[in-house]
């Protein structure tokens, strides 16, 4: 007999009554440990979708789906006895979990009681995993038992460390890449060797791409003591050497020492720093895009290797540098490269991240204010937020079944609770490849580092619009 599920009302009589017909058969189990707990009373205001099922024309299950803080919950499943072995529990499920994600969540949270193992074992067969309690039920561990389930794959980035070895760091990034990362933020030493030996981080991304087919990886480059053009150019060039997996890791300097080294300025303020941070990334974007995709031409017969005409001369003049011409380096295969900001609740980081860049890196115990603060000021604009995730530091359920799920469940909490669409391993080599293995979703066909984190490649801005002729 077919299962119809559609959407209803919390106070609907038939999902009223199977809620009462639920607590009469639950309630009983738990009588010896309800002093133990605190109720937990379901805010009404917070249920956002309610669903019955349907079977021959009669009610036979239930389920709602309601926002608890930071968490997408499912709340109340039940089947009436006339409906089992139906389906109906695997139907309402599934169909919860496309309304979460139509409602936006990520991840989905649910809640059950330690003396219901059927309800336990329906959950871990349809790939939900064990969870340390979540918002409510925190620090429950007598009576709640807690799971979520990845409505869609996160994005999983690494920290890389330099310790001045060319080996070290490619093996690291290729035992992330065989682990299922999808990016590799390149750290660079300090400019004054305050931080010891170090590679350069652009020239360490080139060769690590070489090594590692498919992750990502985006050296860290700072800003404030190079040219704009070099910087510009050789983040474009590794998108070309990566075939579209580089990514821009924006730093800045504000360090007397590193002045020093240099010699060419005194340290600026964070907010002057942050500010000509935001002049290098508009001024390298026009550098990107002042080659338009059509550009070159190659022609042998006629000698012509590009149209002049579709390639576009600045003239940059900010207080800090000018730039003037074109790139010498042909549109890479992102056009756009994705710029990548630190971003931190009260410093000046925190405006150019939700202005300029595509993903942001929040970290700590604010890091889920940060992150609604980023997508506050960015409005529509896209942008994608990662959170710092220690692989060596997890939190496991009370019926955590092996470690690796528990990475899993960990990361995804993290990620919920920070608002974040992924994660930044900053553990040990070892420890981070292991996470990555065990919180990366299926390996999906995107090949550029636009696509994997589901951003659309921009027509260069000095392209005449579609449709239109020169």
């Amino acid at each position: 007999m077919s299962v119809q599920i559609t959407r209803t009302d919390w106070f609907d009589e038939h999902v009223t009554a199977f809620r009462d017909q639920m607590d009469a058969e639950i309630q009983p189990r738990y009588a010896g440990v309800r002093d133990q707990v605190p109720r937990v009373e379901v805010d009404t205001d917070t249920i956002l979708v309610t669903l019955i099922a349907t079977s021959g024309g009669e009610p036979v299950g239930t389920v709602a789906l309601k926002r608890t803080g930071d968490f997408g919950e499912v709340k109340r499943l039940f089947v009436h006895e006339r409906g089992r072995r139906l389906g109906v529990a695997v139907a309402l499920m599934t169909a919860i979990e496309q309304a979460a994600s139509e409602e936006g969540f990520r991840e989905l949270f649910l809640q059950t009681g330690s003396e219901q193992p059927q309800a336990m074992a329906l959950y871990e067969r349809e790939g939900w995993i064990p969870v340390t309690p979540f918002g409510p039920y925190a620090g429950d561990t007598i009576l709640s038992r807690c799971y979520v389930k990845n409505l869609v794959s996160p994005i999983v980035a690494a920290e890389v460390r330099q310790d001045g070895s060319v080996d070290g760091v490619l093996s690291t990034i290729t035992a992330l890449d065989e682990a299922g990362a999808d990016l590799a933020l390149i750290d660079d030493g300090t400019l004054d060797g305050g931080r010891g030996s170090s590679l350069d981080a652009p020239l360490v991304a080139a060769a690590a791409v070489t090594e590692a087919p498919r992750i990502a990886v985006a050296p860290r480059v700072r800003v404030t003591h190079t040219e704009p053009f070099n910087v510009a150019k050789a983040i474009q060039s590794l998108d070309w050497s990566s075939a579209g997996r580089a990514g821009w890791l924006v730093g800045v300097s504000e360090t007397a020492a590193e002045a020093s080294a240099v010699g060419r300025r005194p340290a600026p303020e964070s907010e002057t720093a942050w500010a000509e941070a935001a002049a290098v990334i508009d001024t390298s974007r026009r550098l990107w895009d002042s080659w338009e995709d059509d550009a070159e031409i190659r022609d042998e017969s006629t000698g012509r290797f590009i149209d002049a005409g579709r390639v576009h001369y600045l003239d940059v003049e900010t207080e800090w540098f000018s730039v003037k011409g074109p790139s010498i380096v042909p549109r890479s295969p992102q056009g756009q490269i994705p710029v990548i900001v630190e971003a931190a609740l009260d410093d000046s980081s925190l405006e150019i991240a939700a202005a300029e860049a595509e993903i942001v890196r929040v970290a700590g115990p604010r890091a889920g204010e940060t992150a609604r603060r980023v997508r506050e000021l960015a409005g529509a604009r896209p942008v994608r937020v990662l959170v710092d995730l220690d692989p060596e530091s997890v939190n496991a359920a009370p019926h955590a079944r092996s470690d690796d799920e528990q990475l899993a469940a960990w990361a995804a909490f993290v990620r919920a609770e920070s608002d974040a669409d992924g994660v930044v391993l900053t553990g040990s080599a070892a420890a981070n490849a292991r996470a990555a293995r065990a919180i990366a979703g299926a390996r999906g066909s995107a090949r550029t580092l636009r696509e994997r984190i589901g951003l659309e490649r921009p027509a260069s801005r000095y392209a005449a619009p579609e449709g239109t002729t020169r």
